[in-house]
């Protein structure tokens, strides 16, 4: 009889066991996907649920944040910010729609940017290629911000021409005044002075990698190097 006890009196523990053991795993993975502030730091403008693209569904989360009040973090609010104005209202809504139709080629459209016209000038595109990688960095969109100062967003590529992955690769890019960093994505960004260095995640062999990043400077500021390096 005591046996029985015994065993059952053993079974409740480890029933109790599991059941805390359940418990920690579970708020551990709860708070490794928690969504937060950072979690959307790196995702490009237009996309505001993060999810890697910029479509409709951006497009209804900014209009129930204007109509409805649905809470957004601070870095979704940047993101849906598409105009610069400093505000996310209707006009954000409809440029986001725009842009999914294609009738808006470019993100930002502030009002100073050229949205319908491709960058295509030889100044506006550089290239560097090595036995590890082929490098295109294309100047996609220039704006005044009003103060003195222009963006300037770089679309990054980089083809990987090894045989193996290209693994903790950094492109450097150098300009011709020195800039401050507003924004990236997809991608690690810093900058130095005039260098803007990019860190990636790895690309398998014979594929590219692509990131974006904003740049404030001078006026007509030139791009004059880069350097992709594993």
């Amino acid at each position: 009889m005591k046996a029985k006890k015994s065993n059952k009196k053993v079974i409740i523990i480890a029933l109790v066991v599991i059941a805390i053991i359940g418990a920690v795993v579970a708020l551990v993975v709860h708070q490794a996907t928690k969504l937060t502030n950072d979690s959307y730091a790196n995702c490009a403008l237009g996309d505001v649920n993060g999810d890697g693209y910029i479509n409709s569904n951006d497009a209804l989360i900014v209009s129930s944040f204007v109509n409805s009040g649905t809470e957004l973090f601070e870095t979704q609010q940047k993101n849906a910010d598409v105009n610069l104005d400093g505000k996310v209202d209707k006009a954000d809504y409809e440029i986001i729609l725009s842009y999914t139709t294609g009738r808006i080629r470019k993100l930002p459209v502030t009002g100073e940017a050229d949205t319908n016209t491709p960058v295509s000038d030889n100044d506006k595109l550089i290239q560097h290629t090595s036995k590890e990688a082929e490098t295109t960095v294309k100047v996609v969109n220039t704006w005044s911000n009003g103060d003195g100062t222009y963006s300037y967003q770089l679309n990054v590529s980089v083809r990987n021409l090894k045989e193996s992955r290209l693994r903790g690769w950094k492109t450097t890019i150098t300009a011709g005044d020195s800039v401050e960093k507003s924004k990236s994505w997809d991608c690690d960004c810093e900058v130095e002075d005039k260098t803007i260095i990019i860190e990636g995640e790895t690309i398998p062999t014979e594929t590219v990698g692509v990131c974006g990043v904003i740049v404030t400077g001078p006026e007509n500021l030139k791009f004059e190097s880069v350097v992709t390096e594993e």
